[in-house]
């Protein structure tokens, strides 16, 4: 028990390191990169008013380093100032909490479906007796990832709608209603829009993913014992999934998490979502300070909690795979 507390104790303080690390990566890029906006507006945000006009860091007449502790102290303390969004101004960290509540509505049913809907699929690919079935799957699933995700969403912008009246006999809107919350019926329907696209995305990211872990088994021998008895394909699928399962649950938001941002910040924007993408570019383009810290460690704070949680799973259910813990 104590050894499996120290280790513990050496990932937190490992995901601590990281984001320190980070930060100050971020605090020297404001320091020193030259702000835009202290001569004219170089970019409108979409999703509030806030310009951040003042100098960069290193340029202002408050020392660096009282800047750089007051900045790490507001970080801790989610102290990241106010913004400007409509007539008021508004808390930063409002903002971000309410742009991440309206990321994970359309988002956590998406990644949901994709990563059941693709190991399935590749657990099926691998169960059935064809060798290069897997291969397969797996060839289609990296096809899918070479399409840009923006054109995903311009073509479902186009035939979603038709869709949606077809199948309901309602007509729906796409475009989110800012006047209302995330979560009146409105804004849920608008959620369709950014949920289906990034699924489809997520969808071909696991399937691709999964096909790498899983291939592996196809022509294993407890598998083709288990074929020869008479086993269904689920019954397989039952036998084949236990052996990758921590690493096909988690590889969409720890290894690959990169790609998806990317897909987020693409399809938010273009489906016009105020969510956690839109608000991460819109930080970037008004270059105030407590949205672009915000907006840089939150993702980076999610990564390293689960491989951490990753890792302690290995530790306590798996020890013989080695997680450098």
């Amino acid at each position: 028990m104590r050894s499996l507390l120290l280790a513990l104790g050496r990932r937190v303080g490992r995901v601590a390191v990281t984001l320190w690390v980070v930060f100050t990566g971020v605090f020297l890029a404001l320091a020193y990169v030259p702000n835009p906006h202290t001569a004219t507006v170089a970019y409108e945000p979409r999703l509030f008013l806030g310009i951040h006009r003042e100098p960069r860091f290193a340029a202002q007449s408050e020392p660096l380093s009282a800047q750089y502790v007051d900045w790490l102290v507001r970080v801790v303390t989610l102290d990241l100032g106010r913004v400007g969004v409509g007539d008021e101004a508004v808390v930063v960290r409002e903002v971000v909490a309410e742009a991440v509540t309206v990321t994970l509505i359309h988002l956590v049913p998406a990644t949901l479906l994709a990563i059941v809907l693709g190991t399935l699929l590749q657990l099926l690919a691998v169960a059935v007796e064809y060798g290069d079935a897997s291969a397969k799957t797996k060839l289609v699933g990296a096809a899918a990832i070479s399409i840009p995700v923006f054109l995903v969403a311009y073509v479902l912008q186009i035939y979603l709608p038709g869709f949606v009246i077809e199948t309901s006999g309602q007509i729906t809107d796409l475009g989110y209603d800012e006047s209302t919350g995330p979560f009146s019926r409105a804004n849920l329907e608008a959620a369709v829009w950014p949920s289906v696209t990034m699924g489809l995305y997520l969808f071909a990211m696991q399937l691709r993913a999964a096909g790498t872990d899983l291939e592996q088994y196809a022509g294993e021998a407890f598998v083709k014992t288990a074929r020869a008895k008479g086993v269904g394909l689920l019954g397989i699928c039952r036998h084949v999934f236990p052996h990758s399962a921590a690493r096909l649950l988690t590889v969409l938001s720890s290894e690959m998490l990169g790609m998806v941002l990317v897909g987020l910040y693409a399809v938010e924007w273009v489906t016009k979502t105020p969510g956690f993408g839109a608000m991460t570019i819109d930080a970037a383009g008004s270059r105030g300070p407590g949205l672009i810290f915000a907006a840089v460690l939150l993702p980076v704070l999610v990564v390293t909690v689960v491989n951490t949680a990753r890792e302690t799973y290995y530790s306590l259910f798996d020890p013989r795979v080695e997680t450098g813990g």
